[in-house]
């Protein structure tokens, strides 16, 4: 029996969810049969959002003594299992949050809980207040938009046939949208996308590869997005591709920075294209996407996905340009190769230190002679030994004169190197003046002593 809102109720007559059982609510009583079934068919007003059975409503009369409730026509619980309760339950608690927050947002504008009757399902046996949860339904005075919002899509042929329902029901005019909750095993297969749209700080979008109910309803002409909390999740398509290279470029950077450059990546939107390798979600909050009275504006994340266009021709520019100047390096001549032969010696100062040059031996100083050695009297006589001197002067006569020419004696040692120059001749004038002062001095000295 169904005595509260822990369970939900289908209204078929008003193709809304029941939110409230209380006296005087505007219910009938009982089953309150009419034309509500498949094709006009006779069916009582409430439905089990659970089973589908139909429920009788009780004690609404201002004068019953028990509390209004609902139970199944059998009069025994509820035969769906425990499990598809509880999953009803949650479907029509995140619909009924998200309804509130467009309710807050949107002060004045109807927003209703419908039932979205679906002819081709219906007909199938399946009954129609199980087979989705309620949708939102926002009649703004330009357009009507209605809003899905379930954890999981259905087959990709019931979204198609959603969406004509959706147009039969409330008019060819009508925007058709699905927010999904976040599956944690989709959103971890692809990773991280980096962009830096123009004009706005680096970031980290989220990235996602499309089921096929996804993209059925991107091809019925819907919208899908993600609901995170107070985030909304905006779609746009990457394409992954290998840049060709051209004639001129190449594209086998050395460094790990550029490594990656020849995988890049380019942009459709607003909507993703079919093709798209994968889908990047621009994050929008639930508050900007509302700002726009009865309508959701995409604004802000289509001005994103623009400027993400805007960069990836500079980007591909400059990558290109790159492979331009590597191509370009690797053509330029070789530089000549040193010759192997020795090197020049270079040419020593004649300023440098005298430590730079090599040291010369200085010949050792001469001893004193004795007047024997050194042979007085002898004309030519010099500083050799006698030995020398009897070999290079001929032996005086009687008289003490050379009987034959002089020869003059050989040096002791042969000069190692000649003398060096003097640097600056020596100041002639300042020698004499010297001289003559001397002398002055010499000749006043004398007439002192005299």
């Amino acid at each position: 029996m169904i005595t509260g809102m822990s369970d939900w109720v289908w209204d078929r007559k008003t193709r809304q969810l029941i939110e409230s059982l209380h006296k005087g609510a505007g219910l009938e009583t009982g089953l309150a049969r009419g034309p509500y079934g498949v094709a006009g068919t006779i069916r009582g007003r409430y439905a089990c959002r659970a089973c589908g059975q139909d429920l009788i409503a009780r004690a609404l009369s201002p004068t019953a003594k028990q509390q209004p409730h609902f139970r199944h026509e059998s009069s025994a619980g509820c035969p769906a299992p425990a499990e598809r309760r509880r999953k009803a339950g949650l479907d029509d608690e995140v619909v009924l949050e998200l309804r509130d927050t467009l309710v807050r947002a949107w002060p004045g504008v109807p927003v209703d809980l419908v039932l979205v009757r679906d002819p081709e399902i219906e007909d199938e046996g399946d009954p129609p207040a199980t087979g989705h949860p309620p949708a939102i339904v926002v009649r703004g005075a330009e357009q009507t938009v209605v809003i899905e919002h379930v954890r999981t899509l259905p087959g990709a042929d019931r979204i198609l046939a959603r969406q004509r329902a959706v147009r039969a029901q409330f008019g060819p005019g009508a925007a058709h949208v699905w927010f999904l909750a976040k599956d944690p095993m989709q959103f971890a297969r692809c990773g991280k996308l980096s962009v830096a749209p123009r004009g706005r700080d680096r970031t980290v979008h989220a990235t996602i590869a499309p089921t096929a109910e996804q993209l059925a309803v991107i091809t019925a002409g819907g919208g899908v997005y993600w609901l995170d909390g107070k985030q909304v999740l905006i779609p746009y398509g990457v394409h992954d591709f290998v840049h060709a290279p051209e004639k001129g470029e190449a594209w086998d950077f050395p460094d790990w920075r550029r490594k990656v450059w020849p995988n890049d990546w380019r942009i459709s939107h607003p909507l993703p294209e079919p093709d798209a390798t994968r889908w990047g979600l621009v994050p929008l909050a639930l508050h900007q996407m509302t700002g726009t009275k009865a309508t959701f504006s995409l604004r802000e994340a289509r001005e994103v996905m623009q400027a993400l266009e805007d960069v990836q021709r500079a980007r591909w520019r400059r990558r290109r340009a790159d492979a331009r100047e590597l191509h370009a390096s690797r053509q330029a001549p070789p530089a000549p190769a040193p010759t192997s032969g020795p090197s020049p010696a270079a040419p020593v100062s004649p300023h440098a230190p005298e430590l730079a040059q090599p040291r010369q031996k200085k010949p050792p100083p001469p001893q004193p002679q004795t007047q024997a050695e050194a042979g007085i009297g002898a004309p030519g006589a010099g500083t050799q030994s006698p030995t020398a001197q009897s070999a290079t002067c001929p032996l005086p006569d009687r008289d003490g004169r050379p009987t034959g020419p002089v020869i003059p004696p050989l040096p002791l040692h042969p000069p190692l190197s000649p003398p060096p120059l003097p640097s600056k001749a020596p100041d002639v004038t300042v020698q004499r003046r010297q001289k003559g002062l001397r002398g002055a001095l010499r000749q006043l000295l004398r007439k002192k002593h005299e």
